[in-house]
């Protein structure tokens, strides 16, 4: 947004409509200040778009707490995707935000205005301050969603572990269950045709024995804090 200020106007050029512009151009809070302070009289178009700003970094803020809740109840793909969005849209605002920070920041060059006064410096200040205000929020945001990345890429490794931990056990249990069906279910019978006969020899080799297996495996798992 652009400002052209005279002694008599203040002239405002941009881009998009700006609902918080209009409201104040039909409040007439900036008429009085026409033709004096030219800080002065920036003070309240600038204080209506800051404070959007700060309306914005709060909103997210409290978006990022029903995020972190989520992500530690379940990591998802989606609050991946929104928290990332959010990072995104905070370093946006925060790049858009910085420029007029450092300009409200050069006392020098604000006080070498046409009309500045002894109160143009703390009219600057007040601008100043509440610019910063707002850059520290997006900053802290940015870091903040940083940190819930970290926290969700690292209870999805976790879950993966627990995931792989599950199938590495399930294939420990069917180990010896497939040796044995292997073993007893060859096509030549050196080595167990003269044993497997009738009923009674698949009961107790082949049923028997995978159900030992499997319990004394299980009963090792539990042992060492299996889940």
């Amino acid at each position: 947004m652009h400002c052209y200020y005279t002694t008599g106007f203040l002239i405002t050029l941009r881009r998009a409509p700006s609902p918080a512009l209009d409201a104040l151009r039909q409040a007439g809070s900036v008429q009085p200040q026409l033709g004096s302070d030219p800080i002065r009289a920036l003070h309240p178009l600038i204080g209506s778009l800051y404070t959007q700003f700060s309306a914005l970094a709060l909103e997210l803020d409290e978006r990022l707490d029903v995020l972190e809740q989520r992500v530690l109840h379940e990591a998802e793909d989606q609050e991946l995707a929104e928290i990332t969005a959010t990072q995104r849209r905070a370093s946006v605002i925060r790049r858009i935000l910085t420029p007029g920070r450092d300009l409200a920041a050069r006392t020098p060059l604000i006080q070498s205005l046409p009309g500045a006064t002894s109160e143009t410096p703390l009219y600057a200040e007040d601008i100043n301050d509440e610019l910063n205000q707002d850059v520290a929020a997006f900053i802290a945001i940015e870091d903040r969603c940083a940190a819930l990345l970290v926290l969700h890429a690292s209870l999805a490794s976790k879950h993966l572990a627990v995931v792989s931990r599950r199938l590495a056990d399930v294939a420990t249990i069917f180990l010896p269950i497939s040796f044995l069906a292997g073993f007893w279910g060859q096509n030549f019978g050196v080595l167990t045709g003269h044993i497997e006969r009738g009923w009674p020899a698949f009961l107790v080799l082949g049923v028997g024995l995978s159900v030992a297996c499997v319990v004394v495996i299980v009963f090792m798992l539990s042992r060492r804090s299996w889940k």
